[in-house]
Formats: structure tokens, C-alpha cells, sequence
């Protein structure tokens, strides 16, 4: 897909409607493959719902801890988009493919990383308060979730190449058959159909994991097999274990991976925190705030699709040297993300009841559920509106201001907030919700000023 040029004299109306379309043809087959992550998640939540009371509140505990690794590993190997981007936009193919070798290989390395830390999920669940019984269930999970961070990894690196060069409908493909693929595996080892073992939760990440493999090695084959592969620079001499170029050509990558790593992890953390305070109202409570949280990150990563659009296309005006359109295609992204998820939230308002009965049979989980959407669709908006900005910073080159920002709003507001409204205060699980709304608007003001400060003209 060729970047459109850009036609003389052009109005600001036209300027808007041709922003908006090209981030709409980018956009859309990221938000579907992106989100198809999370629905593989809501899949698994749906199913264990009706599976016995306490399977959705294990499962959960589990993905508190394999979320934020998988999310901080991911985010290391993100770096590549505004590098991959940039050099698109400046007309460098090759050096597309030898950066996305280089994110390979670093991709691999923290995702191993992040598998053991997986791995030890029964240890860090009793650190957090959980109890031993609770502690032990979960742990059982994450041991079964833990290949799944490599997996995961390898089909993100591929997706962003391909994203970043303008190729995104194979990932969108690919994430579709992985979710297929995912049920028919939930349908056999949580229930124990045909002979398969019962196994509940633990069967339900099993089925998520083999998924993930699935998915990332269709991914593999796709990118290294493509037309022109070695003019793409994505075959060639690999020259060092940590690809062409080595650990120097690496330092633009991980600098601006690692901030988008641990801001994202900040905000996972806080995440996880609030996942682990819903635990200790209760199995009910955490098992309605479970729900809620999954039905607001599936939605984020609709957003999320957004924002590797909106950092694609930022990126590629900076390498092709024209700032005024960056500029632009930040905004058009920040527009689009406020009218797409508003539109969301309004339909998670008006029927809430009928997207809690999605998740579970029981009436009593069903209603404590849609009490807690009045609160999460008020999550939405502002969960994605700053994760687009802050993939639209990153992609002008800057790594420490999101950092800042993110840890500002998602530790040191948003965890004492819902410690303070759930214990002093004696709110339930809604008061962890309200918590979320307010960081992720600090968040948005935030990282909307660096932006605008970052893309002035002097």
C-alpha cells in the first residue's frame, strides 16, 4: 500500500476526510486483530462463566499476572514501529526488514524473561494477599499461560512490521483462526467433551496457549516468505544474535520500547492492583469486576489498534520530513479514537444488562456485573484516547515524558485511589472502576500537552 500524496491546495475539510480515511484503511484491520486478543480472553471468561462459581475469578487472578508481563513484553519489542515507520516513510526498505529482525531477536530474549516471572504466578499471587487456596489455583493457571508470552511476542513483532509497512490484513487473518481455533480447544478441555480431560480454567489456557502458537508461527512463515523477502531486508545475513547491525543499530528500538514497556506496565500494574483489591472484597466481587475489566480491555485494544495506526502514520510523515502532517495525523487519530469509543461506551451504557448476561448464566453475577458497566463505560473513552497519545509521542521519538505520565496516573493516583475508595471509603468493586476513569483521564491531559508541545510551530 503506497502512502497517497498530498494534493495542492488543499482545504482543511478535505485535509480532515483524507486523515481520517487513510488512518480508517490502517486502522480497522489493527483495531479487529488487536481486539482479537482480548476476545480469545472473553472467550475463555464466557465459557468458565458457565462452567461452576469461582473459575472466572481464578482465571482472572492469573491473567492479572500474565497481562501486565505479556503487555511490558509486547511493549519492548513496540519500539520498532516509529523505527520501522520512519524508515518506510523515508523510502528505506531495507532497513524495514533488518529492524524487524533485530525486534525478533530482542523480542525473543525479553519474552523468555517474562515466561518465568509467568511461570512463579502461585508465588506472586500470595506476595499480593491472596490466599493460599486462591493463591494456588491461579498459579496453576499461569503456569499453563506461560509459553503463551513467547508466542504472543513473535505474532506482535510480525503484526507490527507488517502494520508499519502498510500490510496489516494477514495479522487480522491470522488472529481470527487463532480465536476459532481457541473455542473449539475451550469447548473440549474445560468441559471435557469427546473424551478430553475436564480441566476449567486450567483447560481453558491451555486451549489459549496452543492459540497463540498457532498464530505466531502462520506469522513467521507469512513474513519470511514474502515477495521480495531479501530486497525487504527481512532475509539476509542474521550478522549477530541480536540481528543486523547488532546492539548498537539496536539503541533507537529499545529506548523508545523500554518506555513504551514500562509506561504500559504502569498502567497494567495498576491494572493488576485493582484486579487484586476486587479479590479481597470477595469471590463475587471479583468475579464481577472481572467481567468488567475484560469488557474494557477488549475495548482498549480497539483503541490500541488506533493508536498503532495513528504512530504508523505519525512516523511515516517524520521520515518523510514533513512535521505539519505528523502534527495532523495525531489529532485525526485523538478525533477518531473520541467518536469511535464514545460511540462504544453509549452502547455499553444502554444495554449493559444484556452484555453481562453474555458473560454468565447466573443472574445474581449477571446484575452485580451490569452495575459495574454503569462505571466501566466511562473507561473507554479516555483509556484509548491516551494510549493514541501516547503512540503518537513516541513516534516523533520521545521516551520519557509518556514514562512520566503514565507512572503520575497509573501508580501514583490511580492504585492509592482505589485502596482509598474500596477501604476508607467502603465502596465495592465500583469504586476500583471510578479509580481507573480518573487516571486514564489525567493520563489523556497529559500526554495531550506533550504532544501539542512537541508538534508546535515556532
Amino acid at each position: 500500500m503506497a502512502i497517497a500524496a498530498i494534493p495542492a491546495d488543499e482545504t482543511v475539510g478535505a485535509k480532515i476526510l483524507r486523515h481520517t480515511a487513510d488512518l480508517l484503511r490502517l486502522a480497522w484491520p489493527v483495531m479487529l486483530s488487536r481486539a482479537g486478543i482480548l476476545i480469545m480472553a472473553f472467550a475463555d471468561i464466557a465459557m468458565l462463566g458457565r462452567y461452576g462459581d469461582g473459575a472466572v475469578g481464578i482465571s482472572n487472578l492469573a491473567i492479572a499476572i500474565f497481562v501486565p508481563v505479556i503487555v511490558m513484553t509486547i511493549g519492548m519489542a513496540s519500539g520498532m514501529v516509529p523505527v520501522v515507520s520512519q524508515a518506510y516513510g523515508a523510502g528505506h526498505r531495507e532497513e524495514c526488514g533488518r529492524a524487524f529482525r533485530r525486534a525478533l531477536s530482542w523480542g525473543v530474549f525479553c519474552s523468555l524473561i517474562g515466561m518465568a516471572v509467568v511461570w512463579r504466578g502461585e508465588t506472586l499471587l500470595g506476595w499480593f494477599g491472596q490466599t493460599p487456596e486462591l493463591a494456588q489455583a491461579g498459579g496453576t493457571v499461569s503456569v499453563a499461560l506461560a509459553p503463551g508470552v513467547l508466542a504472543q511476542t513473535l505474532f506482535a513483532v510480525c503484526a507490527f512490521y507488517l502494520e508499519s509497512t502498510r500490510r496489516p490484513m494477514f495479522a487480522l487473518t491470522v488472529m481470527i483462526a487463532a480465536n476459532v481455533i481457541n473455542l473449539m480447544l475451550n469447548w473440549l478441555l474445560i468441559f471435557g467433551n469427546l473424551g478430553f480431560p475436564e480441566l476449567g480454567a486450567v483447560g481453558a489456557a491451555i486451549a489459549s496457549t496452543i492459540a497463540r502458537f498457532g498464530a505466531a508461527g502462520l506469522m513467521l512463515w507469512y513474513v519470511f516468505t514474502l515477495d521480495r523477502a531479501p530486497a525487504l531486508g527481512v532475509r539476509g545475513p542474521w550478522e549477530t544474535m541480536w540481528g543486523p547491525g547488532g546492539w548498537r543499530l539496536g539503541w533507537p528500538m529499545r529506548k523508545l520500547g523500554g518506555s513504551a514497556a514500562i509506561s504500559n506496565g504502569f498502567e497494567t500494574i495498576g491494572f493488576a492492583a485493582m484486579s487484586l483489591m476486587a479479590g479481597t472484597l470477595g469471590i463475587a466481587a471479583l468475579d464481577a469486576y472481572s467481567i468488567s475489566h475484560n469488557l474494557v480491555s477488549t475495548f482498549f485494544m480497539i483503541g490500541l489498534g488506533l493508536a498503532v495506526a495513528t504512530g504508523v502514520r505519525v512516523g511515516q510523515a517524520t521520515g518523510a520530513g514533513d512535521p505539519r502532517e505528523a502534527a495532523f495525523a495525531g489529532w485525526t487519530g485523538l478525533l477518531v479514537a473520541l467518536l469511535i469509543m464514545g460511540s462504544l461506551a453509549s452502547l455499553v451504557l444502554l444495554f449493559r444488562t444484556e452484555i453481562a448476561h453474555v458473560y454468565t448464566n447466573d443472574p445474581e453475577l449477571a446484575a452485580r456485573a451490569a452495575a459495574v458497566f454503569l462505571f466501566a463505560a466511562f473507561v473507554c473513552v479516555p483509556d484509548s484516547l491516551q494510549v493514541v497519545m501516547g503512540q503518537a509521542i513516541r513516534a516523533l521519538g520521545d521516551a520519557w515524558v509518556p514514562l512520566a505520565a503514565y507512572a503520575a496516573s497509573f501508580v501514583v493516583l490511580m492504585i492509592p485511589f482505589g485502596w482509598y475508595m474500596t477501604t476508607a471509603l467502603g465502596w465495592d468493586e465500583r469504586g476500583l472502576v471510578l479509580a481507573v476513569v480518573v487516571a486514564c483521564v489525567l493520563a489523556t491531559v497529559l500526554l495531550a500537552w506533550r504532544f501539542r508541545a512537541l508538534t508546535k510551530v515556532r
